[in-house]
């Protein structure tokens, strides 16, 4: 394992050229730690500033943008309306949207309490300039979503949040599910996944077989939420399936299918790689990322990067595990895994989560 030594000066938050990083003990009382995945180094004064700019109200989304809801009163005393923006944690850059009703604040009071449960997933179609953007927020426990375009909003109420309520039956008929699960429960987890690619929005329902699509086009006043049958990548026998993710990159989308162990649920054996066949409705074998392309894949999303831009090895993915503090790079091409430690000061059972650039 190799150690990596701390950074002598401590980075400006306008320096994006650090990222991606990993922050360490967000949500978490005691020390802070953020580490920069290019330069392998931890950063250590930029921490505090960091879990102080990204709150317990506040998603951090695939593209990097920073989702923050503030229930009413929250700044600078009772009177205080709530209000929702977008935020590049990397500058002062914010892009405003309407702000959120009672039930969407809600989410966000409920949040400031912490834990899994509540864990809101929020991610945006396009980039938050493109202005075909739509910004999702996905309930953690009902089948609800809310969603508006970019934008302040105005007094005769154009701009502003929506809600939609789905039916999990029309995910996965009740009769192609197994009966010892709860449909609705799969269906809002698998949800919670959302990840935007071509302009859709995609849920890998894996054990099902099916993949659900979610589109805003023409307007974002009637979202299309539909499935279609989709085969499950085959697990080897001498494996257990651990986790997925789904990937966008550049416009075609890949998932991650990390394998474990039977003997050791932290041992991943197996890294496996496809890329979907809309036509066939499959996903085929990925024999690399693509030229130039960097996955990085957290508990939170999967992402792709220029491999240059981010100044990490091209042709590899870079993942973390639950519960664990290490940095583990998969090379493709080798079939090979490296593994990094961030910092001896880091428990080893500290889970990062991961601030990217906006893009």
């Amino acid at each position: 394992m190799e150690i990596n030594k701390k950074a002598q000066d401590s980075p400006s938050l306008m320096e994006s050229r650090l990222a991606p990083l990993l922050l360490f003990g967000h949500g978490e009382a005691g020390d802070k730690f953020l580490y920069s995945i290019p330069s392998r180094r931890q950063l250590t004064a930029a921490a505090a500033a960091f879990v102080d700019l990204i709150g317990h109200y506040s998603w951090i989304t695939p593209r990097g943008w920073v989702l923050t809801l503030q229930p009413a009163g929250r700044r600078g005393g009772g009177d205080a309306p709530a209000e929702a923006f977008l935020r590049d944690p990397f500058s002062s850059r914010r892009v405003p949207l309407p702000p959120p009703d009672e039930e969407i604040s809600g989410l966000a009071a409920k949040a400031l309490g912490g834990g899994d449960d509540d864990a809101a997933w929020c991610v945006l179609s396009h980039d938050a300039a493109d202005p075909r953007s739509v910004v999702v927020v996905v309930h953690p426990t009902e089948p609800v979503l809310f969603y508006c375009r970019p934008g302040p909003g105005d007094s005769a109420g154009r701009r502003r949040w929506l809600r939609h309520e789905y039916q999990p039956e029309a995910i996965i008929a009740p009769a192609n599910h197994d009966d010892d699960d709860d449909l609705d429960a799969v269906v809002i987890e698998s949800m919670g996944w959302l990840t935007a690619s071509g302009g859709k929005l995609f849920a890998d329902l894996e054990l099902s077989g099916k993949m659900a699509t979610l589109e805003f086009s023409p307007s974002p006043a009637t979202p299309t939420l539909a499935s279609a049958p989709l085969a499950m990548v085959p697990c080897p026998a001498w494996c257990n399936h651990w986790n997925s993710s789904l990937v966008d990159s550049r416009g075609e989308l890949f998932v991650v299918h990390f394998r474990n162990s039977l003997l050791c649920q932290r041992t991943v054996l197996l890294v496996q790689v496809h890329l979907l066949d809309s036509t066939r409705r499959a996903w085929v074998k990925a024999d690399g990322l693509g030229s130039n392309r960097v996955f990085l894949v957290t508990s939170q999303f999967g992402v792709s990067m220029a491999a240059d831009e981010a100044g990490l090895e091209e042709n590899c993915i870079y993942f973390t595990k639950s519960d664990d503090k290490g940095l583990y790079v998969y090379d493709v091409g080798q079939g090979t895994t490296a593994l990094y430690d961030p910092g001896e000061d880091i428990p080893d059972s500290m889970e990062p989560i991961l601030l990217m650039p906006v893009s």
